[in-house]
């Protein structure tokens, strides 16, 4: 591993995750490489990785409250970026930024649901999971986070995650080794780039030879099918569907489907239509995320005005128990009509003589 002190000497050690929260001198700072597609490569990749997981596990960077990591406050990732990555690790460029926020975003989201697994129990009531928070997690944080988890929404949503995860049937023999890492170290073996179709057969065969699976070997055979009569790209696309952002199969974490899709036939509309898909789902992140603060706000404002009748009740009973008997004020939560106040105790009114 490589650091740089403030003056531009490097040094080669070996470092452990621990080793870089230990490090008490402020210039010495930790060497990172990058690949073409920004994508953290070589030796110090798996420390920065194993970094980010316990930057990502401690809630008070991220707290647990809120639902979804598009709704953490920039405020909060970008202090955590220049004060704690920044910090301990040589990373300036702007897609270095984007490629560790969305990995903490995925490592933060995983978790939260772990420390859910371990300290919620369904057979309890929402209260008792509450009283049950863990030592680290402020109560209050924790009881949004109960009472969300458990709500409609995030029971669809967790139901519907776990029939995708049903669906991948084909693991990949890479261990805790990144795409990225491993088509950086063939590159630099053979000295040649290697193919999206490469690095599927490569992260799906055992040291024998054969594929980890008859699925995986049936998927690769479509592959090659496809790509007899289109790109690599878009054969990816024709069997396995369309691509999400951030991440790209065969590819890893980091690479948006606009910057793999080829300029061979057809690609100009797949790269349109990619494009749109990606500028579709920001926008509908953000849709989301502006109608959870309007949501904020609308509860801020009724409690607001709880707490305005309850000043205006408290005003009237002290008025009250001061003696005099013709308040100014009428209380907001028991009004009588002043017709009915100066009506007799029973019977009918008088006739007018």
């Amino acid at each position: 591993m490589e650091e740089s002190d403030g003056e531009g000497r490097i040094s080669q050690t070996r470092l452990k995750v621990q080793d870089v929260f230990a490090m008490t001198d402020s210039s010495t700072r930790i060497l990172t490489q990058w690949n073409r597609n920004n994508q953290p490569v070589g030796d110090s990749s798996s420390l920065l990785a194993g970094f980010l997981g316990q930057v990502a596990s401690n809630f008070g960077n991220f707290p647990v409250l809120y639902e979804n990591w598009s709704q953490v406050p920039e405020q909060y990732k970008n202090n955590v970026y220049l004060n704690t990555i920044q910090a301990n690790f040589v990373v300036n460029d702007d897609k270095h930024k984007q490629y560790i926020l969305r990995s903490l975003g995925n490592k933060w989201k995983d978790k939260r649901c772990r420390l859910f697994d371990k300290y919620h129990n369904w057979e309890l009531s929402v209260e008792e999971n509450i009283q049950n928070h863990p030592p680290h997690i402020p109560q209050d944080h924790w009881a949004i986070f109960v009472r969300y988890k458990r709500s409609a929404k995030a029971m669809d949503i967790a139901n519907k995650n776990a029939a995708n995860r049903a669906k991948l049937v084909i693991p990949h023999i890479l261990g805790y080794k990144t795409l990225a890492r491993k088509r950086d170290e063939l590159e630099t073996i053979h000295g040649r780039e290697f193919s999206r179709a490469e690095m599927y057969q490569l992260s799906h065969k055992k040291p024998d030879g054969t594929f980890v699976n008859e699925e995986a070997r049936e998927l690769h055979e479509k592959l090659q099918e496809q790509m007899q009569n289109c790109s690599e790209n878009e054969a990816f696309m024709r069997v396995c569907g369309k691509e999400h952002p951030g991440y790209v199969r065969g590819m890893g974490l980091g690479v948006s489907p606009s910057q793999i899709v080829g300029s061979s036939s057809g690609a100009t509309s797949s790269t349109t239509s990619i494009e749109s898909n990606e500028r579709m789902e920001q926008m509908q992140a953000e849709i989301e995320s502006l109608k959870a603060q309007v949501a904020e706000i609308d509860s801020l404002k009724a409690q607001v005005a709880e707490v305005d009748v309850l000043k205006q009740h408290i005003a009237f009973l002290m008025q009250r128990a001061k003696g005099d008997e013709t308040p100014d004020l009428e209380s907001p939560i028991n009004k009588r009509s002043s017709e009915g106040s100066h009506m007799p105790q029973g019977g009918n009114s008088p006739a007018t003589i």
